[in-house]
């Protein structure tokens, strides 16, 4: 509103008089049916304060109540319809059509010529109107010589629209005074419960006089600061003073931008000095309730709200997550923030080394693409808990698949995100490469569970494996058989071609002795020149017998050094386990040795199946 010439010259002057002003010539829409038509406003100036017309100033004005008035509704008074004058109002004192405001001339009369014409001009709150009247030739004839008659008429009229007018505006007048005092009442009243409002909620409230710049600061104000009612002074300049010299000039662009029109809110958060010396985090905002008569703001109001603390804790969650950002991304091992549904949300660049991707191609995957089939469901099923606040989070041992197909083993550790309603949001993944420890301890208990000379399992891992085999052929009722063999005058080859050759001939003999024995076998090194087979599974007797004959055939070409050849034999000592008997791993392995003994006794070079009359001539 405005922004409207017409209506803005009308809201200065009522401001500037402290009177009822009337507007020129406005195109008023009332009714949808009628469409627009010509009429004018009347004003009334209100003010914040409740204060005489007379003692206002344009710092106090909140704005303006006004009553529109109808042209073509304000005339209804004056019947001419039958009457042979006609009568025109103009806005002020040019007579156009731009300036007409109500005719009683008909458009197929606008051609008429007229005998008679009268001007005359009113003065009306403040604004000049323009009356202009015409009669024509039969008029004129039934009137001849009696000009006072016209006169008396036209008078008459003109008495009739001035009262109309006079009323209506008065009308209008008390109408909008009684509505200005309405008003002032309810904004001294509203304002004075906003105050309370805020004060009450412990918000400072300042009021600025745009115009003196004079700044009233309440009491909370000046409390939040831990200063008394007389310490602050009520001017902009003590804002600018005890704002922190770093965030001064933010503050006072703010301020600059929000009046100029170049922000549509005032709102900025800066440190203000308190009494014992210290800087408090403050939010201030304010709004523009008064502008003066070229639209500059003339009165802001705003709030000070104390978010100390608040902005503390921010600050130390921004130097947490600084801190953080910078460790995950010069971590020397990978992590990642993972999604709800495994999605890569962001990695550094240790994992995507470790991985082989870069960056928007991993992003583009989920943890479960590149998870070993048999590690996701272990893997799920933690990650569910977690979810479930059944664990605060977990660790595992899994693989990953690389982006050559390559698989490593990883140390996983994940925690959970949640927001402050408790909700999950994202997951936070540390993974370490343990490929080569992994690696490094299968090594060292392969080495722990087998023979350095010939790579068979040795004792220990033979007694592991006996021990479950007796275990699950007793539950089972199965046999199996146990085989001991020993290499027949092995002194006399280390005596005769030395140690070397000595061990050479052992990996032979558990090369050619493997070779000939199935999987599920197990042969072992029991020490010097001993060797153990395990046969997991027999059916009778004559199958281990079968094997002991297959274990002789597999020595039967001669050993060959390159520089010596010679021919080598084999004792074996036979034992079939009987589920039904309650035979122990150590008495099994005895009575293979017993049977062993036999095979000795009768010129080695054979196997002996264990009875148990062989007990007495042991």
């Amino acid at each position: 509103m405005y922004s409207e010439q017409v209506r803005r010259e009308a809201m200065d002057q009522s401001q500037a008089s402290g009177e009822l002003t009337l507007s020129g010539k406005v195109s008023l829409v009332q009714d949808a049916d009628r469409g627009p038509v010509a009429g004018v406003l009347l004003y009334l100036p209100v003010y914040e304060r409740e204060v005489g017309l007379a003692g206002a100033d344009s710092s106090d004005i909140f704005g303006w109540v006004y009553a529109p008035f109808s042209m073509d509704i304000l005339m209804e008074g004056i019947q001419l319809d039958e009457s042979p004058i006609a009568f025109s109002v103009f806005d002020g004192p040019e007579m156009n059509e731009r300036a007409l405001l109500y005719s009683t001339i008909a458009e197929s009369d606008s051609s008429t010529e007229w005998a008679f014409s009268r001007t005359e001009q009113l003065r009306i709150s403040q604004r000049i109107w323009t009356v202009r009247f015409l009669a024509d030739d039969s008029f004129i004839q039934d009137h001849q010589g009696a000009e006072p008659d016209v006169v008396l008429f036209i008078g008459g009229l003109f008495t009739a629209l001035l009262t109309i007018l006079v009323w209506s505006l008065a009308s209008g007048r008390e109408r909008a005074e009684a509505r200005a005092a309405v008003i002032n009442r309810e904004l001294s009243e509203t304002e004075f419960r906003w105050k309370s409002a805020l004060s009450g909620a412990g918000h400072g409230v300042w009021d600025w006089n745009n115009l003196t710049n004079e700044v009233n600061y309440n009491k909370e104000w000046k409390s939040m600061l831990g200063y008394a009612e007389d310490e602050v002074k009520n001017e902009f300049s003590e804002w600018q003073r005890l704002v922190h010299p770093e965030d001064r000039e933010k503050a006072e662009t703010a301020i600059s931008d929000f009046l100029a029109g170049k922000t549509s809110t005032y709102s900025v958060q800066h440190r203000m000095l308190a009494r014992d010396g210290s800087w408090r985090w403050i939010l201030t905002r304010g709004a523009i309730v008064t502008r003066d008569s070229e639209g500059s703001a003339a009165r802001t109001i705003g709030t000070h709200t104390d978010i100390d603390l608040q902005k503390k804790l921010e600050l130390a969650l921004s130097e947490s997550d600084q801190r953080f950002r910078g460790a995950f991304g010069t971590a020397a091992i990978g992590m990642a923030l993972v999604g709800l549904q495994g999605e890569w949300l962001e990695v550094n660049r240790a994992l995507l080394d470790m991985l082989g991707y870069e960056e928007d191609e991993l992003l583009k995957l989920t943890f479960q693409d590149i998870t070993h089939p048999d590690d996701l469901d272990r893997d799920m099923e933690l990650l569910n808990a977690l979810v479930a606040g059944k664990i605060p989070s977990y660790q595992m041992e899994k693989r990953y698949f690389c982006k050559d197909g390559s698989q490593i083993w990883i140390v996983l550790s994940v925690s959970l995100v949640r927001d402050a309603n408790g909700n999950p949001l994202h997951f936070v993944s540390q993974i370490e490469n343990i490929t080569d420890r992994k690696e490094l301890a299968k090594k060292v208990a392969y080495q722990a569970s087998h023979d350095d000379l010939t790579d068979l399992p040795n004792r220990r891992l033979l007694q592991q494996r006996l021990a479950q085999t007796i275990a699950l052929c007793r539950r089972h009722k199965r046999k199996f058989a146990l085989m001991f063999i020993d290499v027949d005058h092995f002194k006399q080859v280390n005596d005769q071609y030395g140690h070397d050759v000595g061990d050479e001939l052992l990996k032979w003999i558990a090369k050619q002795l493997g070779d000939s024995v199935r999987a599920s076998d197990t042969l072992a090194r029991q020490g010097g020149d001993e060797f153990v087979l395990l046969l997991a599974e027999i059916s009778s007797a004559e199958d281990a017998e079968l094997v002991a004959r297959k274990v002789f055939y597999a020595i039967r070409e001669p050993f060959d050094t390159g520089l010596q050849q010679f021919k080598v034999s084999l004792s074996v000592g036979v034992v079939i386990f009987d589920p039904n008997d309650p035979d122990s791993a150590e008495e099994l392995l005895r009575k293979a040795d017993i049977a062993l003994y036999q095979v000795k006794r009768g010129g080695r070079n054979h196997y002996r199946v264990y009875k148990p009359e062989d007990e007495q001539s042991a």
